[in-house]
Protein backbone atom coordinates (compact mmCIF):
# COMPACT_ATOMS: atom_id res chain seq x y z
CA UNK A 1 0.00 0.00 0.00
CA UNK A 2 1.12 3.54 -0.68
CA UNK A 3 2.66 5.69 2.05
CA UNK A 4 1.35 8.85 0.38
CA UNK A 5 1.07 11.62 3.01
CA UNK A 6 -0.98 14.23 1.15
CA UNK A 7 -3.59 16.30 3.01
CA UNK A 8 -7.05 14.80 3.15
CA UNK A 9 -9.80 17.40 3.34
CA UNK A 10 -12.15 17.31 6.31
CA UNK A 11 -15.83 17.12 5.34
CA UNK A 12 -18.34 17.49 8.19
CA UNK A 13 -15.75 16.15 10.61
CA UNK A 14 -14.92 13.15 8.45
CA UNK A 15 -11.68 13.05 6.52
CA UNK A 16 -11.71 12.39 2.78
CA UNK A 17 -9.50 9.38 3.47
CA UNK A 18 -12.10 7.90 5.84
CA UNK A 19 -14.85 8.61 3.34
CA UNK A 20 -12.96 6.87 0.54
CA UNK A 21 -12.10 3.95 2.81
CA UNK A 22 -15.78 3.45 3.70
CA UNK A 23 -16.77 3.59 0.03
CA UNK A 24 -14.01 1.15 -0.93
CA UNK A 25 -14.84 -1.32 1.83
CA UNK A 26 -18.49 -1.28 0.76
CA UNK A 27 -17.48 -2.76 -2.58
CA UNK A 28 -16.35 -6.04 -1.07
CA UNK A 29 -18.97 -6.24 1.68
CA UNK A 30 -22.09 -5.44 -0.35
CA UNK A 31 -23.40 -8.14 -2.68
CA UNK A 32 -22.60 -7.33 -6.29
CA UNK A 33 -19.97 -4.75 -5.39
CA UNK A 34 -22.12 -1.84 -6.57
CA UNK A 35 -21.81 1.82 -5.61
CA UNK A 36 -24.43 4.56 -5.58
CA UNK A 37 -23.82 7.58 -7.78
CA UNK A 38 -23.15 9.92 -4.85
CA UNK A 39 -20.46 7.67 -3.40
CA UNK A 40 -18.83 7.05 -6.77
CA UNK A 41 -18.77 10.76 -7.56
CA UNK A 42 -16.92 11.42 -4.31
CA UNK A 43 -14.15 9.22 -5.71
CA UNK A 44 -14.14 11.03 -9.05
CA UNK A 45 -14.16 14.40 -7.27
CA UNK A 46 -11.09 13.58 -5.24
CA UNK A 47 -9.15 12.54 -8.35
CA UNK A 48 -10.22 15.70 -10.17
CA UNK A 49 -9.22 17.92 -7.25
CA UNK A 50 -5.77 16.36 -7.20
CA UNK A 51 -5.37 16.96 -10.94
CA UNK A 52 -6.32 20.62 -10.47
CA UNK A 53 -3.79 21.08 -7.67
CA UNK A 54 -0.80 19.28 -9.19
CA UNK A 55 -1.67 19.08 -12.88
CA UNK A 56 -1.58 15.30 -12.81
CA UNK A 57 -2.87 12.37 -10.81
CA UNK A 58 -0.31 10.45 -8.78
CA UNK A 59 -1.35 6.81 -8.21
CA UNK A 60 -1.84 5.89 -4.55
CA UNK A 61 -1.42 2.13 -4.92
CA UNK A 62 -0.19 1.14 -8.36
CA UNK A 63 3.29 1.69 -9.69
CA UNK A 64 3.84 3.37 -13.05
CA UNK A 65 3.74 0.14 -15.07
CA UNK A 66 0.62 -1.14 -13.31
CA UNK A 67 -1.21 2.17 -13.76
CA UNK A 68 -0.31 2.27 -17.45
CA UNK A 69 -1.64 -1.27 -17.87
CA UNK A 70 -4.82 -0.33 -16.03
CA UNK A 71 -5.33 2.60 -18.39
CA UNK A 72 -4.93 0.42 -21.46
CA UNK A 73 -7.35 -2.15 -20.07
CA UNK A 74 -9.93 0.56 -19.34
CA UNK A 75 -9.90 1.86 -22.90
CA UNK A 76 -10.21 -1.67 -24.26
CA UNK A 77 -13.16 -2.50 -21.99
CA UNK A 78 -15.10 0.69 -22.78
CA UNK A 79 -13.49 2.16 -25.91
CA UNK A 80 -14.18 5.55 -27.40
CA UNK A 81 -16.70 5.64 -30.21
CA UNK A 82 -18.46 8.22 -32.38
CA UNK A 83 -20.72 9.17 -29.45
CA UNK A 84 -18.53 9.14 -26.37
CA UNK A 85 -14.97 8.93 -25.09
CA UNK A 86 -13.40 5.90 -23.43
CA UNK A 87 -13.41 4.73 -19.81
CA UNK A 88 -9.79 5.80 -19.61
CA UNK A 89 -10.80 9.34 -20.60
CA UNK A 90 -13.58 9.15 -18.00
CA UNK A 91 -11.06 8.56 -15.19
CA UNK A 92 -11.56 4.83 -14.62
CA UNK A 93 -7.86 4.17 -13.77
CA UNK A 94 -7.85 6.92 -11.13
CA UNK A 95 -11.21 5.73 -9.78
CA UNK A 96 -9.97 2.17 -9.41
CA UNK A 97 -6.62 3.22 -7.92
CA UNK A 98 -8.24 5.34 -5.23
CA UNK A 99 -10.63 2.58 -4.19
CA UNK A 100 -7.96 -0.12 -4.25
CA UNK A 101 -5.67 2.05 -2.12
CA UNK A 102 -8.30 1.99 0.62
CA UNK A 103 -9.31 -1.68 0.44
CA UNK A 104 -6.70 -4.37 1.03
CA UNK A 105 -8.83 -7.08 -0.56
CA UNK A 106 -9.21 -5.09 -3.79
CA UNK A 107 -5.53 -4.13 -3.69
CA UNK A 108 -4.49 -7.79 -3.61
CA UNK A 109 -6.92 -8.73 -6.41
CA UNK A 110 -5.68 -5.95 -8.69
CA UNK A 111 -1.95 -6.04 -8.01
CA UNK A 112 -1.99 -9.83 -8.18
CA UNK A 113 -4.15 -9.77 -11.29
CA UNK A 114 -1.94 -7.28 -13.11
CA UNK A 115 1.14 -9.34 -12.23
CA UNK A 116 -0.59 -12.49 -13.45
CA UNK A 117 -1.62 -10.78 -16.69
CA UNK A 118 1.91 -9.63 -17.51
CA UNK A 119 3.41 -13.04 -16.72
CA UNK A 120 0.79 -14.75 -18.84
CA UNK A 121 1.48 -12.35 -21.72
CA UNK A 122 5.20 -12.97 -21.42
CA UNK A 123 4.63 -16.71 -21.49
CA UNK A 124 2.33 -16.49 -24.49
CA UNK A 125 3.82 -13.60 -26.50
CA UNK A 126 7.15 -12.79 -24.78
CA UNK A 127 6.01 -9.20 -24.05
CA UNK A 128 4.31 -7.30 -21.26
CA UNK A 129 0.66 -6.44 -21.80
CA UNK A 130 1.24 -2.77 -22.67
CA UNK A 131 4.02 -3.70 -25.12
CA UNK A 132 1.91 -6.24 -26.98
CA UNK A 133 0.07 -5.60 -30.23
CA UNK A 134 -3.63 -4.83 -29.92
CA UNK A 135 -4.61 -8.17 -31.43
CA UNK A 136 -2.45 -9.94 -28.82
CA UNK A 137 -4.01 -7.89 -26.02
CA UNK A 138 -7.55 -8.60 -27.17
CA UNK A 139 -6.78 -12.29 -27.69
CA UNK A 140 -5.67 -12.55 -24.06
CA UNK A 141 -8.80 -10.80 -22.81
CA UNK A 142 -11.00 -12.91 -25.09
CA UNK A 143 -9.44 -15.97 -23.45
CA UNK A 144 -10.44 -14.68 -20.02
CA UNK A 145 -13.99 -13.90 -21.16
CA UNK A 146 -14.37 -17.41 -22.55
CA UNK A 147 -12.88 -18.95 -19.41
CA UNK A 148 -15.29 -16.92 -17.29
CA UNK A 149 -18.22 -18.12 -19.40
CA UNK A 150 -17.12 -21.72 -18.94
CA UNK A 151 -16.72 -21.14 -15.20
CA UNK A 152 -20.28 -19.82 -14.96
CA UNK A 153 -21.54 -22.85 -16.83
CA UNK A 154 -19.70 -25.16 -14.41
CA UNK A 155 -21.23 -23.35 -11.44
CA UNK A 156 -24.71 -23.60 -12.95
CA UNK A 157 -24.19 -27.37 -13.08
CA UNK A 158 -22.96 -27.53 -9.50
CA UNK A 159 -19.34 -27.98 -10.53
CA UNK A 160 -16.34 -25.97 -9.39
CA UNK A 161 -13.40 -24.65 -11.30
CA UNK A 162 -10.55 -27.07 -10.65
CA UNK A 163 -8.09 -25.45 -8.33
CA UNK A 164 -10.14 -22.24 -7.92
CA UNK A 165 -9.80 -22.42 -4.14
CA UNK A 166 -6.09 -21.68 -4.61
CA UNK A 167 -7.00 -18.34 -6.19
CA UNK A 168 -9.59 -17.06 -3.74
CA UNK A 169 -7.00 -14.42 -2.98
CA UNK A 170 -3.64 -13.55 -4.49
CA UNK A 171 -1.65 -13.70 -1.28
CA UNK A 172 0.06 -16.93 -2.31
CA UNK A 173 0.79 -15.81 -5.85
CA UNK A 174 4.43 -16.42 -6.73
CA UNK A 175 4.75 -19.47 -4.46
CA UNK A 176 3.71 -21.67 -7.35
CA UNK A 177 3.19 -21.16 -11.06
CA UNK A 178 -0.53 -21.29 -11.86
CA UNK A 179 -1.38 -23.47 -14.81
CA UNK A 180 -4.96 -22.25 -15.16
CA UNK A 181 -6.81 -18.98 -15.69
CA UNK A 182 -8.32 -18.84 -12.18
CA UNK A 183 -6.65 -15.62 -11.01
CA UNK A 184 -7.26 -13.93 -14.35
CA UNK A 185 -10.97 -14.71 -14.18
CA UNK A 186 -11.33 -13.14 -10.71
CA UNK A 187 -9.29 -10.09 -11.67
CA UNK A 188 -10.98 -9.44 -15.00
CA UNK A 189 -14.46 -9.83 -13.50
CA UNK A 190 -13.72 -7.08 -10.96
CA UNK A 191 -12.00 -4.96 -13.58
CA UNK A 192 -14.93 -5.01 -15.99
CA UNK A 193 -17.47 -4.18 -13.28
CA UNK A 194 -15.46 -1.33 -11.79
CA UNK A 195 -14.51 0.10 -15.17
CA UNK A 196 -18.16 0.30 -16.24
CA UNK A 197 -19.10 1.74 -12.82
CA UNK A 198 -16.37 4.36 -13.13
CA UNK A 199 -17.42 5.27 -16.66
CA UNK A 200 -21.13 5.69 -15.96
CA UNK A 201 -20.63 7.69 -12.75
CA UNK A 202 -18.22 10.13 -14.42
CA UNK A 203 -19.19 13.36 -16.18
CA UNK A 204 -18.49 11.70 -19.53
CA UNK A 205 -20.58 8.65 -18.72
CA UNK A 206 -23.54 10.56 -17.29
CA UNK A 207 -23.59 12.70 -20.43
CA UNK A 208 -23.49 9.50 -22.47
CA UNK A 209 -26.54 8.20 -20.59
CA UNK A 210 -28.30 11.52 -21.09
CA UNK A 211 -29.07 12.12 -17.42
CA UNK A 212 -30.28 15.73 -16.98
CA UNK A 213 -30.99 15.76 -13.26
CA UNK A 214 -34.66 16.71 -13.54
CA UNK A 215 -34.81 18.30 -10.12
CA UNK A 216 -34.76 16.48 -6.81
CA UNK A 217 -34.15 12.77 -6.99
CA UNK A 218 -33.54 10.27 -4.20
CA UNK A 219 -30.92 8.36 -6.12
CA UNK A 220 -29.51 7.85 -9.56
CA UNK A 221 -29.28 4.43 -11.13
CA UNK A 222 -27.70 3.81 -14.52
CA UNK A 223 -30.38 2.33 -16.79
CA UNK A 224 -29.73 -1.35 -17.48
CA UNK A 225 -29.92 -0.66 -21.22
CA UNK A 226 -27.06 1.84 -20.84
CA UNK A 227 -24.93 -0.70 -19.02
CA UNK A 228 -25.80 -3.29 -21.65
CA UNK A 229 -24.76 -0.82 -24.32
CA UNK A 230 -21.39 -0.18 -22.65
CA UNK A 231 -20.75 -3.90 -22.41
CA UNK A 232 -21.95 -4.45 -25.96
CA UNK A 233 -19.65 -1.80 -27.38
CA UNK A 234 -16.80 -3.51 -25.55
CA UNK A 235 -15.54 -6.71 -27.16
CA UNK A 236 -15.03 -8.12 -23.66
CA UNK A 237 -18.26 -7.12 -21.98
CA UNK A 238 -20.36 -10.22 -22.39
CA UNK A 239 -19.73 -13.37 -20.40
Amino acid sequence: MSNNRDQWVQIDGVSRRDMLRNIALALTTVAGGQLKLEAAQQVHQHAQEEKKKTGTYKPKLFNEREFKTLGRLAELIVPADEISRSARDAGAPEFIDLLCSQNQELAVIYTGGLLWLDRRMQKRYSVLFTEAREDQQTAMLDLLVEADREEQERKSKGLTYEGTHRYKGFGSYGIFTPSELGPGIVFFDWLRKMTVDAFYTSEIGIKDVGYKGNGARAQFEVPQEAIDYALKRSPFGQS
